[in-house]
């Protein structure tokens, strides 16, 4: 059974350690990055099942990530799950901020603070466990 694999992109330390041992205690092979420059480096080196990002982050936010994966032929199939906390930076609805970018849409959307079962259901529901 091969494992499957996901790119963790979170500027907080604390999350991407969170989500990898997470992940890694449910038999995926994770690989994480701080930023989305190195995140998207991670996925240019080696493509992964799905993507975990984070909307807030300093230099570069996840929206030009996400745009960035979408646009790329080898990645722009690539389920992407936005785990963020924006809701507690942006006033108003930021689901209607995110429809600005729906050509680009992530495949799901989860708030922060991360509820463990619910992300495991979704990643599952997106790239269903190998056997």
């Amino acid at each position: 059974m091969s494992q499957r694999s996901a790119v963790v992109i979170d500027d907080e330390p604390d999350t991407t350690t969170y989500l990898s041992s997470l992940l890694v205690d449910n038999g995926w092979k994770v690989r994480a990055a701080n930023s989305v420059s190195d995140g998207l480096g991670l996925l240019a080196a080696e493509p992964s099942d799905v993507v975990l990002l984070d909307l807030m982050m300093p230099e570069r936010g996840g929206l030009s990530a996400l745009v960035a994966i979408r646009k790329d032929p080898r990645l722009k199939e690539t389920p992407v799950v936005v785990v963020s906390g924006i809701q507690d930076q942006v006033t108003g609805d930021y689901h209607a901020y995110l429809e600005k970018f729906k050509h680009y849409h992530p495949n799901a959307f989860l708030d922060k603070p991360i509820d463990a079962k619910q992300l495991l259901t979704t990643l599952d529901g997106l790239v269903p466990p190998r056997g």
